[in-house]
């Protein structure tokens, strides 16, 4: 399965809707369950990340999830745990939770797509 910007944002948006706090780490593999990634899949390195070793945060998977989280939180769907800008700890934002009450997951789509393109229109 392709992942596209769109259906990662979901899919970390999915994982992040009991409104707890979470890693980008275990995002990434709650993302990667998701998915149904094979051990393989989710162990797949970005050539540019080769030398920087085995770690999690040199996999494919990690770097998609944390732009997605990123772009997020621009938008201001996700927000940083007070106090720990940077060390991947975030978690959903009242505004994030307000998607999962529209009808259906294109809804939500066009709603991120349509944020995403005023975002980049004011960048």
């Amino acid at each position: 399965m392709k992942r596209t910007d769109i259906d990662l944002i979901i899919s970390v948006l999915d994982a992040l809707k009991d409104a707890e706090y979470h890693t980008i780490t275990g995002t990434t593999l709650k993302v990667a369950k998701d998915f149904h990634l094979t051990k393989n899949e989710i162990n797949e390195i970005y050539e540019s990340r080769k030398d920087k070793g085995d770690g999690i945060a040199t996999k494919k998977i990690y770097t998609q999830v944390q732009g997605m989280v990123t772009k997020l939180r621009k938008l201001k769907y996700i927000k940083n745990f007070p106090g720990t800008k940077g060390k991947g700890i975030f978690a959903i934002t009242p505004k994030g939770l307000k998607l999962f009450a529209l009808p259906d997951e294109s809804q939500i789509k066009k709603e991120i797509n349509s944020e995403l393109k005023k975002h980049i229109k004011n960048s």
